[in-house]
């Protein structure tokens, strides 16, 4: 399952002009298509979330007042999965879904605040600027940052609405009739006739002009296939008429009336559909049996009934001092969430799951954007009181250097025994342009932040990684703007991991791929039945669809404490996979022992300990354009209509 990316679209720039409100100010306004809206950001504007535009106090000053303005577009670009403007949120598939009487997904706030007296909370954060500083305590500010309106402060289930306040509604369901000739696309706008034969000539039953309502996914713009819809009752009384009786077709439709098949097909020789320009200046007749197939839809009458509602969540700000004085500049949003077993998470409309058990901890400069630009060596610790019922059995995310593990045991809450998780990591260059589906060739903007997704047992995405998953603790991560999580290939003994993200930089370098893997011992003996004690190989195997080859890739293998860490860099985007495996190494000499990780910033990895076994120098590709889209081929195939065949360096 692909694991949903907070910035999978970036902000875009559209004009700086004149403050309305301070005429010798400035507005920046930008695009932030997460939340399908328009954002604003002003120079005179208070800390608050408005009706329609999201305003931040900015220092004020004159000779870097657009370069201030830009820099907080940014930072509310980082901000792309807080949605800007939450009114639309409940009609918005996508997401939390209430359902009275289960448990919602809510916010984590400091556990000195935590509004909603929600078991899960946010002992504590701490910033060490390097690995070998003394990490700084932070403490939160009154910035308060509004989630979705669907994001609760608690995972409370929402109490049911008593009944007999309720109006009774009542569900209708109504059959209707599509007859459509389902093989060629027309323009919309174009007449059609349903012709039926009667003895030896073709009498035009129904005439009316094509519409986009048949339209199938293969269908371009303005296309659509030959077709009209009747009621069921409509339907009846066009068997009863006189011209329908006298056809060739009759006794096979009114035998398919008294059955309970869903569709028919009927010969071309007895009913077909013609198609012709308003002025008949040409016509086609169908050529493939016209189909005639029953669908139902439901209809509500009566009172709505009552939505359930929550009291929304919010994110806090944090700030840590230095030399004992208030210092803003690592100030840091931490986006924290919980999404408790049975609080259902929804795709679309119809494609939900309530088994989505998680926590996501994500990070995001709130005062000094680009703050970690240059460089990414600064490590954040989030300490959570959470529910000892939640296991974690996996961590995925945007990250690097990132450790996951349980701390002490703590007071009950609520009644619930709880203990701490401590999850450490660090921002991370990331490139990003397209969607999961559609990578584009060139990143629109690299982001400098940090998301983690830390799995619960109850979570399906655990089930990926097989009866070794359940043991809990493997963590994956990357530098990728998407990717499929872990998964376990019984055949090759490999864990396998597919990433998405541009092939170019936005400065149109090569993109440099970085993979981290940790393992914890249990989890290695039950996939590879390896000690950590002895020697060890690690091997990571990179494939692409269109059979090139990573031109560098260096892989370190090293023991830290009772884990195995694994890193791979130095391939190439943009689709990935790579197979992770450990196996006993015919070295003498045991694998190195760690008290702490090694300071390895993405994308540079230290020397090789032990090589993929493929480290063949692609030096191209081929690969098929359609504006900031690409899709890789096999240098023989041929590109989709639309698209245009380039060679480009791998």
């Amino acid at each position: 399952m692909v694991r949903p990316d907070p910035y999978a679209q970036p902000c875009r720039l559209v004009e700086i002009f004149s403050s309305d409100v301070d005429p010798t100010g400035l507005v920046i306004r930008g695009v932030l298509p997460h939340a399908r809206k328009t954002l604003e950001v002003d120079s005179s504007g208070q800390a608050s979330r408005l009706s329609r535009y999201l305003f931040v106090r900015l220092e004020r000053s004159k000779s870097s007042r657009v370069r201030i303005l830009r820099a907080v577009l940014g930072l509310a670009c980082a901000f792309a999965l807080v949605p800007v403007l939450p009114a639309h949120a409940a009609s918005d598939p996508h997401g939390p879904r209430l359902i009275y009487g289960a448990p919602v997904r809510h916010t984590l706030t400091s556990c000195a605040t935590n509004p909603g007296n929600a078991i899960a909370c946010i002992e504590s954060v701490t910033m060490a600027s390097s690995s070998s500083a003394t990490p700084v305590s932070g403490r939160i500010t009154s910035m308060q940052i509004p989630a979705d309106e669907r994001y609760a402060n608690s995972e409370r289930p929402i109490p049911a609405p008593d009944t007999s306040t309720v109006t009774p509604v009542e569900t209708v369901t109504t059959r209707t009739l599509a007859i459509f000739s389902p093989t060629v696309c027309h323009s919309v706008g174009t007449i059609q006739s349903l012709q039926l034969k009667v003895g030896a000539t073709w009498v035009d039953f129904k005439k009316e002009r094509i519409s986009s309502a048949f339209t199938p996914k293969d269908c371009g713009a303005n296309m659509s296939i030959a077709g009209f819809r009747v009621t069921s009752d409509d339907f009846a009384t066009i068997l009863q008429s006189d011209v329908f009786k006298s056809a060739a077709i009759f006794p096979l439709v009114d035998s398919w009336m008294k059955s309970s098949a869903p569709n028919l097909e009927m010969p071309v020789d007895q009913v077909r559909f013609r198609v012709a320009d308003p002025n008949d200046a040409w016509q086609w007749f169908s050529e493939a049996k016209t189909t005639l197939e029953w669908s139902s839809s439901k209809s509500v009458t009566g009172a709505a009934p009552t939505t359930p509602q929550v009291t929304r969540g919010y994110y806090e700000e944090w700030t840590f001092p230095k030399n004992g004085k208030a210092d803003s500049t690592n100030n840091i949003g931490v986006i924290a969430e919980f999404q408790p077993y049975k609080a259902t998470w929804c795709w679309s409309e119809t494609i939900c799951n309530d088994r989505r058990e998680e926590f996501l901890l994500s990070i995001v400069p709130t005062k000094t954007p680009g703050l970690w630009q240059e460089s990414q060596a600064a490590a954040f610790t989030v300490t959570i009181r959470a529910a000892k019922s939640f296991e974690f059995g996996e961590v995925s995310g945007s990250a690097q250097r990132v450790v996951v593990k349980y701390g002490k045991d703590l007071s009950p809450v609520n009644g619930q025994a709880t203990r701490e998780i401590i999850a450490t990591f660090s921002p991370i260059a990331t490139a990003r342009g397209g969607t999961p589906t559609e990578v584009a060739v060139k990143a629109d903007i690299t982001t400098y932040n940090a998301n983690i997704w830390i799995y619960g047992q109850n979570n399906g995405i655990v089930d990926g990684l097989g009866k070794c998953g359940k043991i809990g603790g493997v963590q994956v991560v990357s530098n990728a703007m998407h990717s499929v999580d872990p998964s376990w290939n019984a055949e090759t003994e490999s864990i396998e991991v597919r990433l998405a993200t541009p092939h170019l930089r936005p400065d149109g370098t090569v993109n440099v791929g970085y993979l981290e893997i940790r393992m914890p011992r249990e989890a290695a003996m039950c996939m590879w039945n390896v000690d950590l004690d002895g020697n060890l190989k690690a091997s990571v195997n990179i494939t692409y669809d269109d059979g090139s080859s990573p031109s560098v890739a260096t892989v370190v293998g090293q023991r830290i404490g009772n884990d195995y860490l694994i890193v791979s860099s130095g391939f190439h985007y943009s689709s990935p996979k790579l197979a992770i495996k450990l196996s006993n190494s015919a070295s003498t000499e045991p694998a190195p022992a760690l008290e702490a990780p090694a300071a390895i910033v993405a994308p540079t990895a230290p020397t090789a300990v032990a090589p993929a076994p493929a480290k063949t120098v692609a030096k191209s590709k081929t690969v098929c354009v359609k504006g900031k889209t690409v899709k890789n081929i096999a240098a023989n195939a041929k590109c989709p209509v639309g698209y245009t065949k380039k060679v480009v360096k791998a």
